[in-house]
């Protein structure tokens, strides 16, 4: 059976080897990016002020999901952007 590694990484990019694991890869249908997020948020709410800002998913060399603190960011204020927008006129 194969294994997902996951590499948790700091503001500057280092991994964070406390933090990085090595799990089974049940072969399931997951969306690895929201997965990546989970354990993210996971490890943040764990660590109280973590310096993890990111999680990477790799599985035999390749990266299969990856969320970070910036990505997060990001779809909060394209989110705020979308509920500000005018509406079209009729």
């Amino acid at each position: 059976m194969a294994q997902i590694r996951m590499d948790v990484r700091d503001s500057h990019g280092q991994p964070l080897p406390a933090l990085c694991d090595e799990f089974f890869d049940l072969g399931l249908p997951v969306d690895h990016c929201r997965l990546a997020q989970s354990l993210l948020r996971m490890i943040r709410d764990d660590h109280g002020q973590s310096a993890a800002r990111s999680v990477h998913l790799i599985r035999d060399g390749e990266e299969i999901g990856s969320w970070s603190i910036a990505r997060e960011h990001a779809e909060i204020s394209e989110a705020n952007t979308g509920l500000r927008t005018p509406p079209v006129a009729a």
